[in-house]
């Protein structure tokens, strides 16, 4: 029962329409409400709800980017086929071939998260009863690292190592990896978001080549789609960790 009422009034705040579904703190219990007599222990239901909810996250952050670079590759298109048909510039049929594969795989990626982020709702769904549709969106939208500062297992477990698990000790070798490489991605981020300004701004002004711009494009979109990666994978170890230390 008091499931049913908390899901009620998540649903009610969504205010009709498409169901909002809600920050992660309000949808671990539901999880763990919902399945309380299944096999799985209340740690694992809590693992999953993170698992899908993150997964929600940076697959829609992913398809933020593919539909912004589709929405790029479409303008650079246009403007090179203006400067072909008048002959300005050194654009040639091959660059405008270029730019067009290119705008056809942002599509290509549009229309598998859109697939991935809709199947991660309907297990969501299942595992916590509430009204998610193809069409909801988050309250949350933008994943963001979790808050996770310790870097020695006496700072983690609380006793000396030997003592560990050796499962824990790998889930936090893990989490250790992972926030080596999501820094890692944050610094390419910046890198490439910095590119890919200098090379539309080089282009609209008539000074670019079509051909770096293709390139800078496809970089934008595989660097920045591997940062919102990075933050899931970092999440994941994250939870995998509070998975095998709290049961």
């Amino acid at each position: 029962m008091a499931f049913v009422l908390a899901a009620s009034v998540l649903s009610a705040e969504a205010g009709g329409g498409a169901f909002t579904i809600p920050p992660l703190d309000k949808v671990i219990p539901l999880a763990i409400e919902k399945k309380q007599n299944s096999s799985r222990s209340p740690g694992e239901n809590k693992f999953l709800a993170a698992k899908y909810y993150y997964q929600i996250q940076f697959k829609t952050n992913q398809l933020g980017i593919a539909e912004e670079v589709k929405k790029r590759f479409g303008t650079a298109i246009e403007k090179a086929e203006e400067k072909f048909e008048e002959g300005e510039g050194d654009v040639s049929q091959s660059d405008i071939t270029k730019l067009k594969l290119g705008r056809t795989g942002s599509v290509h990626d549009v229309i598998e998260l859109e697939n991935e982020i809709h199947i991660a709702k309907l297990d969501l769904a299942d595992l916590t009863g509430l009204d998610i549709s193809k069409e909801s969106s988050l309250e949350e939208d933008t994943i963001q690292p979790v808050e996770f500062s310790k870097k020695s297992f006496k700072e983690v477990f609380g006793k000396t190592s030997g003592s560990s698990r050796l499962e824990e000790k790998k889930a936090f070798l893990n989490v250790d990896e992972a926030r080596a490489q999501l820094d890692l991605a944050e610094g390419s981020r910046k890198i490439t978001r910095a590119l890919l300004v200098t090379e539309l701004a080089n282009y609209d002004f008539g000074i670019g080549d079509a051909g770096d711009l293709f390139q800078a494009l496809i970089i934008y979109t595989r660097v920045l789609s591997g940062y919102y990666e990075a933050v899931y994978n970092f999440n994941m170890a994250v939870a995998e960790l509070t998975r095998e230390t709290t049961g």
